[in-house]
């Protein structure tokens, strides 16, 4: 009784506290190994950050497998990072702390680099598409960097980087999406053949200004990349409503608006007509007078401070800012009327860690754009909590260590099995991962039965040889009711002679895409959490949906009234049609089994007397 009290008591505390954004970026030196991201991502926790923007989109590559990028390219992912996925590997480490996950385009219309790439190529994306290329009025293409940047106007490009985000929206349970050098490299660019002529095409045949500082050319320039926001704003939004998109402009003056006379960056339109969320202003200066003006010019243009994440770093220009100072960074950014900052970057905040921890950030707080609890339901089953992990057969302490300690393993001399007992604390769909213990002599073929929605039982298998599924591997997206149930069963069932079986924990963590909105408290002892239900005619939900042989549809009826289903695919073709009688009022299950259809996007209508709603369905074998 005391325990649910003091549960509902910190909740009620938690929303009453102003909320306040920190957040930082992890770039590819801490992406190095799974276990470099995970400790950066711990040591950011333990300072109380909230938010991790994570490179996705870097030097002309995906850092994710993108269907995408393969599409155009031929190619998955940064050979680099061949075999893993830095965004879900962000997903599981940084959820199970609380913190919200933003997935950084970093290079935006960026294509790619001459530091990796071979000599005499311009990156993947300009192999499939040399027209592709921007240049200055001279013909250069590489800038000083050394990068090469896509054609800003095209509108094959904007398309491109639409398409990237879209499939993280769809995919990928973030919390937002940030953009990022949305702008040109500089104005001695625009000068490509397909810019010219659409300028001339919208300027009774006068060519573009050759005084590349011209005022109505920056004007026509920005609002190309205005209307990109604008596109790629509703494009995510569409997809995913909750999804933060975001931006990481900049301004380095009290008196002018550099991004935009400098790099045809128009944010300040951005943030007033709605085209972001909010933004992150990049203001890497060397002392706190400066970073104070720098945030008085900003509200002479943003009414709405509450849009505005002011950033500062914590070395500009590779000089170190003493803590005490970082610290006037915050207070000043606070005392100003804005509600939180991002800080220049991991890597450097390691070495004030404790000073922000202790000084700076001495509690934990959420983002003031989601619910406090946004990121509130997860729950790890730790192996060594035996309350929780029942055993069954014969299980060993290892020598390998997992999540939090020794692995535990068992051989095929006789039935074993792990049973994950969880008190799942709201109904919705639930993100489910084992944390995968590797060795060369474990199963290849390890058996998980995950246990969900109404007595669903689907086993997931996972290789334990496999060095790159080590750590938290996702077993899948599961409905689970609220209240105490078994949910995974780990079993040696077909181990193979002279294999052995890892064992260690599993966690859950509420999939926030596919789950309605948690916005308040039941008001029980219990101190669960209801879910607000969607207003529409059936609440169609889909798990798991991208799927690649079945998935299993959940909708809701208030009537017992036949209900015609079809599936459509994206051409509008009926591929088949079925009435049905509900089991029952309230929620009833459809199962489609994809085995006889090619991997596409496809529709699920239901129709019931008046009511009917259509579902987005995506096959991927």
């Amino acid at each position: 009784m005391k325990k649910y009290i003091l549960i509902l008591i910190t909740l009620f505390s938690l929303s009453l506290a102003a909320q306040e954004f920190r957040g930082t970026w992890i770039a590819r030196n801490s992406l190095s190994t799974k276990e470099t991201l995970q400790k950066a991502i711990d040591s950011l926790a333990s300072a109380n950050f909230n938010t991790v923007f994570i490179n996705v989109w870097s030097r002309g590559y995906p850092l994710w497998k993108s269907s995408v990028f393969h599409s155009h390219t031929g190619v998955y992912i940064d050979p680099l990072y061949e075999g893993r996925d830095i965004l879900a590997e962000t997903i599981a480490e940084a959820h199970k702390h609380g913190m919200s996950v933003e997935a950084w385009f970093e290079y935006g219309f960026v294509g790619g680099w001459t530091g990796n790439i071979p000599a005499g190529q311009k990156g993947p994306i300009f192999n499939a598409h040399p027209d592709w290329v921007a240049r200055t009025q001279t013909g250069v293409e590489k800038d000083g960097s050394n990068f090469y940047w896509m054609v800003h106007t095209r509108h094959d490009v904007q398309q491109f980087l639409i398409d990237m985000c879209e499939e993280i929206a769809q995919n990928y349970d973030v919390d937002g999406i940030e953009l990022d050098r949305i702008r040109y490299s500089s104005l001695e660019y625009g000068y490509d053949n397909y810019t010219d002529s659409l300028y001339r095409a919208e300027n009774n045949g006068n060519p573009p200004p050759t005084v590349t500082s011209d005022t109505s050319w920056i004007r026509w320039r920005a609002n190309k990349l205005n209307d990109f926001m604008q596109a790629a704003y509703n494009a995510i939004k569409a997809i995913n409503p909750k999804v933060n998109v975001s931006n990481a402009p900049s301004l380095y003056s009290s008196s002018s608006y550099t991004a935009y006379v400098t790099f045809c960056q128009d944010w300040v339109t951005w943030v007033n007509t709605g085209l972001v969320d909010n933004v992150q202003v990049q203001s890497y200066v060397g002392s706190v007078g400066s970073f104070g003006a720098i945030l008085d010019f900003i509200s002479t243009m943003i009414p709405d401070k509450s849009k505005i994440y002011p950033a500062f770093a914590v070395a500009p220009n590779g000089n170190t800012i003493p803590p005490a100072t970082l610290l006037q960074y915050v207070t000043t950014t606070r005392n100003k009327g804005f509600k939180g900052n991002a800080v220049w970057y991991q890597p450097d905040i390691l070495a004030v860690n404790q000073y922000f921890a202790t000084t700076i950030y001495p509690q934990k707080n959420y983002v003031p754009h989601h619910p406090a609890d946004w990121r509130s339901y997860y729950k790890i089953d730790e192996i060594a909590d035996q309350a929780n992990v029942i055993r069954e057969g014969t299980w060993t302490s290892s020598t390998i260590f997992g999540y939090n300690g020794a692995s535990v393993y068992t051989s095929n001399s006789s039935p074993a099995s792990l049973k994950y007992r969880f008190n799942v604390p709201v109904e919705g769909y639930y993100e489910i991962y084992a944390y995968n213990v590797v060795a060369s002599n474990r199963s290849d073929s390890a058996r998980y039965k995950v246990m969900y929605g109404e007595g669903a039982e689907q086993t997931v298998i996972l290789n334990q040889t496999d060095i790159n599924k080590r750590r938290w591997v996702k077993l899948g997206d599961f409905l689970l009711k609220a209240g105490e149930r078994d949910v995974v069963i780990l079993t040696n069932e077909g181990l193979a002679d002279g294999r052995f079986l890892s064992g260690d924990a599993v966690y859950i963590k509420l999939n926030r895409r596919l789950s309605g909105s948690v916005t308040s408290i039941d008001g029980k002892e219990s101190g669960l959490i209801v879910p607000v239900k969607k207003k529409s005619d059936f609440e169609i939900n889909a798990y798991p949906n991208p799927f690649n042989s079945e998935t299993l549809i959940k909708y809701i009826v208030q009537n017992s009234s036949p209900i015609k289903v079809k599936l459509f695919n994206l051409l509008g073709q009926n591929i088949y049609s079925e009435e049905l009688i509900p089991a029952k009022t309230g929620e009833n299950f459809y199962r489609i089994n994809g085995n006889s259809l090619s991997s596409g996007v496809y529709f699920i209508s239901f129709e019931q007397n008046s009511l009917s709603e259509t579902y987005k369905l995506i096959l991927s074998k």
